[in-house]
Order: structure tokens, then sequence, then C-alpha cells
């Protein structure tokens, strides 16, 4: 009784697992001819970051915002509008910005489209969904607090894969 009782905790406990999105995710490679891949994105949206380091820059853009330089093994966990997005780096810029309120626009404040929208000059289409972006990526992506861009001369995406697929 007490083996059948523990097998089905442990069965219940990883249904939640299974049924959360598996990430969209994002790798952004390094920058080509001195351009720094940037990632702006409201700051309720980040659910964790992590880099090997990081740097302030002061000054970089707008009063209502903060960036930072973020170097080796660079992970952001950002919640995304529909499903969870990972964005992977070496180096990136990380500009917080606030998030987008329902009183945002009346402000004046002129917040990022919440579409999904993605420019590029070139797409690679790889194996098991996967492609890479080339040229002046510029990837716009819907978050539940306002929208979060991307832009990088080199972006591999990933398409989340259904568990267990």
């Amino acid at each position: 009784m007490l083996k059948f009782t523990a097998a089905t905790l442990l069965c219940a406990a990883s249904i939640p697992a299974l049924a959360q999105p598996q990430p969209e995710t994002f790798v952004i490679h390094a920058g080509v001819g001195g351009r720094e891949p940037t990632i702006v994105v409201p700051v309720g949206a980040v659910a964790t970051f992590s880099a090997s380091a990081a740097e302030a820059l002061v000054g970089v853009s707008g009063p209502r915002v903060e960036a930072m330089r973020l170097s080796g093994d660079v992970l952001i966990n950002v919640v995304g509008a529909g499903q969870p997005i990972r964005i992977k780096a070496d180096s990136v810029v990380l500009e917080l910005t606030a998030d987008e309120g329902p009183g945002a626009r009346k402000a004046g404040l002129n917040p990022v489209r919440a579409d999904r929208q993605l420019r590029s000059t070139e797409i690679i289409v790889g194996d098991d969904d996967s492609q890479t972006f080339v040229g002046h990526v510029v990837f716009t992506v819907p978050t539940d607090v306002g929208a979060m861009q991307i832009t990088a001369e080199r972006i591999e995406r990933k398409a989340a894969v259904a568990a267990g697929v």
C-alpha cells in the first residue's frame, strides 16, 4: 500500500511539470561590425537572469530605462504572453523598461506594439523546429506587461517542442 501511495504521489507531482508550456528559446550570437545585440524588455516580464559578469550602463537610453551589459553564459528567462521565453547569449545589452500599464498611452508614453513581429535579411531553416535569422534582425515578442524587443545580427530561434515528443 505504501509503495502504491508513493508512486501515486510521484506521478501526481509530475503532472504540473508536463502541463507547463516549454519555453521558446532565442540564442543570440555575437554581433558583426561592432553592433552589440540588445534586448529591451519590461522589468516585470523578467522572471530571472544570470551572467558571468554585469556592468551598469549610465545614460544609454532615456530616464525610464536601466541598462546593463551582460557577458559570459547569459541566460534570461522572460514571462511571455503565451509561453515562457528563454534567451541565451555570450554578450548582450539588457535594457529594462517600465511595464506598460493601462495608463501608459494616456500618459503620452509610446510603448512598443505588443504584436509579434520579425524583420530579418535572411532566414535559414534548420532541423527540429529551429531557424537562424541573419542580417539586421529585430524580433518583437509580446509579454503580459508589454512588448520585448531583441535586436542582433544573428539569432537562432528554437520553437518549443511539446514535452515527451
